[in-house]
């Protein structure tokens, strides 16, 4: 049996029905139309965007202009090191000495085991509440009828 380290979660419980055409009634239905067609529009726009890159690759354009707006491919390229491919390659080069560190981190099922079986003494667990950060987020959950 595993001993929690946070136990503090909250959520709210409360459920009440609001009275069909009152304001915020009116507008949670309008959220669930608009959030159902967001995503059929986006999966639209999504599936065009991959298809105009396609055709313009083929046609070896890079610019379509018409009179809504006009479309341009550019490249971008990104570069990043390959870490541990990097750390050898400074070791191997005998160039590492201040460049290559090494990272401390907290082994949590270590920390775990060790709330676990007493070995930090329990005013010391009580303590290490202040090295904890609580966020707290409120989430909006629509379920859309259905059915209907």
């Amino acid at each position: 049996m595993r001993k929690l380290i946070n136990t503090d979660t909250e959520v709210a419980q409360k459920s009440d029905v609001v009275a069909p055409n009152t304001e915020l009634a009116t507008l949670v239905e309008s959220y669930i139309e608009n959030k159902e067609q967001e995503s059929y529009f986006k999966d639209l726009a999504t599936q065009e965007n991959v298809q105009i890159k396609e055709m313009m690759h083929d046609m070896d354009i890079t610019e379509c202009a018409t009179s809504l707006g006009t479309a341009t491919i550019t490249e971008q390229t990104r570069e990043t090191f390959l870490e541990d491919k990097l750390i050898e390659f400074l070791k191997t080069n005998n160039v590492a000495d201040d460049i290559v560190k090494t990272k401390e981190y907290v082994d949590f099922d270590a920390l775990e085991s060790a709330i676990y079986h007493e070995t930090i003494p329990s005013e010391l667990v009580k303590q290490m509440d202040s090295c904890k950060e609580k966020k707290t987020t409120t989430v909006l959950r629509i379920k859309k009828k259905k059915g209907d």
